[in-house]
């Protein structure tokens, strides 16, 4: 019998948050202040421990947890999972942000990932069962004339569930941007390597590594036809 779902299943998760799994989110880039705003926790479920992070519906009622393996795990459980399974329906996190954010946008992969970068101050969301789940019906709750980037993890799935995210995106009367992070991230690196490990500067990630969706075509040093 698992614990049932609830408010009070979240805060009793995140009142059991252990130090070593604060310092865990720490060197992740994850502030106090983030695990405290998004409730993240710890509890026990189908046998073993995870992070929990509650995940809100669009109304800002907490609907399921994702469970992120005990980063000490040493057997082969999936990294992430759901609970309760089944039934769970997929949602943006961070529904509020798009109705606080003004200007920019980010669209990253990954839970993590997105409480990393709102540690940097950017606005951003993800969608919570990975890069090709983002829905056609959440379009139009991304609302017009932001600039959004779209900046998913250094592999070729990744990349084309960027692209997927930037096609839905295209008539939405928004500025789209592609972030292609440096290689030196590795073949599967993310915005956390990018911020935590490179050190890499917010500048740079809207400047050196975004370019315009669909690509723009220089046409000055084109010549003329006779």
């Amino acid at each position: 019998k698992y614990p049932k779902f609830d408010t009070e299943l979240v805060e009793t998760c995140h009142l059991a948050l252990p130090a070593n799994i604060r310092q865990y989110l720490n060197a992740r880039g994850i502030t106090d202040a983030l695990i405290s705003d998004y409730k993240l926790g710890w509890g026990k479920f189908y046998g073993k421990w995870w992070i929990t992070i509650p995940i809100k519906d669009m109304d800002e009622n907490f609907v399921f947890f994702k469970l992120r393996q005990d980063p000490n795990a040493t057997d082969k459980t999936p990294k992430y999972i759901s609970h309760p399974k089944g039934g769970v329906e997929v949602q943006i996190y961070g529904w509020e942000t798009l109705k606080t954010a003004t200007d920019k946008i980010v669209i990253c992969e990954g839970e993590f990932d997105r409480l990393v970068l709102l540690s940097k101050g950017i606005p951003a969301i993800t969608s919570t069962h990975g890069a090709m789940t983002f829905k056609q019906e959440w379009c139009e709750k991304v609302g017009k004339s932001r600039k959004i980037y779209i900046s998913y993890d250094n592999d070729e799935t990744c990349r084309k569930g960027a692209e997927r995210v930037a096609k839905l995106l295209e008539n939405t009367g928004n500025e789209l941007y592609l972030i292609t992070l440096p290689p030196e991230v590795g073949e599967h690196g993310d915005i956390t390597d990018y911020f935590i490990r490179l050190n890499g500067g917010v500048e740079d990630l809207f400047t050196q590594y975004a370019k315009p969706y669909p690509e723009r075509i220089d046409t000055s040093k084109f010549s003329p036809l006779t």
